[in-house]
């Protein structure tokens, strides 16, 4: 029970601390108006158990509610189409603002899972059996002979190096 208490309590910190460092950042912003730059999601060819895959993105937004569940998530939300509610709000909160937006789900496409069979009609498992290709024609032969490396000759003449020098003593170098 504690510790469950102690979870929630942690998550609300977390939430708070983010939202107050995006709140400072808008603070300093000339226009602090909430601004939709993106919202796209599916509407064609849904069947009633699939996932709808949501991205928007927004300028000066603080936090998100989709259907009445706060999240601080900037991107991408999925949602599985029989967990929801063929309407559904996004309310975006942005620096004393809020701007809601109504998005409308219908599956139009059903599968039956009990009624939905397969039939396979003329199928025909006569198999041939296909030989393997040859690289080379059978009345050429190939072998190998011991390889043979030839190298070119060369030859490094070593010479001394003499290095002349006068010795100094300490008081002629100064």
């Amino acid at each position: 029970m504690l510790s469950q208490y102690l979870k929630y309590l942690f998550k609300e910190i977390t939430f708070t601390k983010i939202v107050l460092v995006r709140f400072f950042i808008v603070l300093f912003k000339r226009n602090k108006n909430i601004e939709l730059l993106k919202l796209n999601y599916g509407t064609n060819y849904l069947f009633k158990n699939s996932f709808i895959i949501i991205e928007y993105d927004f300028n000066n937004a603080l936090w998100y509610s989709f259907n009445n569940k706060k999240t601080l998530e900037k991107s991408i939300k999925i949602f599985n189409l029989e967990n929801i509610s063929p309407n559904m709000d996004i309310i975006v909160h942005g620096f004393f603002r809020k701007k809601k937006y109504s998005l409308t789900f219908e599956p139009s496409l059903k599968i039956e899972n009990q009624s939905f069979k397969t039939n396979f009609s003329n199928l025909s498992l006569n198999l041939k059996h296909n030989q393997i290709p040859q690289l080379t024609h059978p009345s050429i032969e190939i072998s190998i002979s011991k390889p043979e490396i030839k190298t070119s000759k060369v030859s490094i003449k070593n010479q001394a190096v003499n290095f002349n020098h006068n010795t100094y003593n300490q008081n002629e170098f100064i």
